[in-house]
């Protein structure tokens, strides 16, 4: 292999950038399932898992692509850096996580409880510098997940159905060196959606969901930027024409609110970092649907 090697003005070199890993490992995992009632069912489990890098973790390109990197320009500028190939010696991720959860129903309330925590060795970080170039996967020593993950439906009324959903998730790094205890760059930390529907008559049906993060997403895995919270509206509506024939429609963002739906994973953002994907503004969408 020939790690580092440079790509002058973007050119791809002929010199071989062949590598060669070995990776091994196993997944052992037991579970239990307990049913003290036909409408219940608890569970737990404990697993080992074992993630080897990809290949494109390893074989990576750093400033930028061999295609548009910084020190790409015609002619090139020496001043500024080339893109170049990487095959860092990566470790597989190994994780131990348990697990426990409720699954039930009472009448017309159904739920869905899951709550795990994993001990993470070597987790795979894919990582770019402050102006966004990629600088290639790195092993993070020691990172802990946390999460609860819940479902709850119901029916209000012989027309009226709700759902909500709700996700904690707490991922940090564990005596980090550098990112101390810091939360893992891009995972909101509450997610939560909330649906309803009601049925108008027989064939004409209405809906309506929020998708809501309520506290702000850290950026960067040095918690510099953080991504602000947002919520938006979707509405939709559905009329039945026949049994073969219908009608739908739907407006998403319904408040055009602007938000960044998602971020790039940077490890040390800068104030004016462009990190931020712009999520959709107000939609409007419909169409027919014929059944044969």
């Amino acid at each position: 292999a020939n790690p580092g090697t440079a790509l002058p003005a973007g050119a791809v070199p002929t010199i071989s950038t062949s590598y060669q890993r070995d990776y091994h490992g196993w997944s052992p995992a037991l579970a239990l399932n307990w049913r003290p009632h036909d409408d219940h069912l608890l569970f737990m489990a404990v697993s080992r898992s074992f993630e080897p890098p990809t290949h494109d973790d390893l074989l990576a390109t750093v400033n930028g692509t061999p295609n548009s990197s910084p020190g790409r320009p015609n002619p090139a500028n020496p001043a500024l850096p080339v893109a170049a190939f990487t095959t860092p010696d990566l470790e597989a991720q190994r994780a131990t996580t348990v697990e426990g959860g409720w699954r039930g129903s009472a009448g017309t309330l159904t739920w869905d409880a899951t709550i795990y925590y994993s001990w993470i060795r070597n987790e795979l970080l894919s990582l770019r510098d402050e102006s966004g170039a990629s600088l290639g996967a790195i092993n993070a020593d020691r990172t802990r997940h946390f999460g609860i993950e819940l479902g709850i439906g119901a029916r209000i009324t012989p027309a009226l159905t709700t759902r909500l959903a709700y996700t904690y998730q707490d991922f940090r790094f564990h005596d980090d060196p550098v990112r101390e205890d810091n939360r893992l760059a891009g995972a909101p930390r509450h997610w939560i959606q909330a649906q309803a529907d009601y049925a108008a008559t027989d064939s004409w049906t209405v809906g309506a969901t929020l998708k809501w993060v309520p506290e702000r997403t850290p950026v960067d895995n040095l918690s510099t930027v953080f991504n602000d919270p947002y919520a938006v509206v979707d509405l939709r509506s559905t009329l039945q024409i026949s049994e073969a024939l219908s009608l739908f429609g739907e407006v998403t963002n319904l408040f055009d609110e602007t938000y960044a739906s998602s971020t790039l994973i940077v490890d040390q953002a800068r104030a004016d970092q462009a990190a931020f994907i712009p999520g959709d503004g107000r939609g409007f969408f419909g169409g027919l649907t014929v059944r044969f």
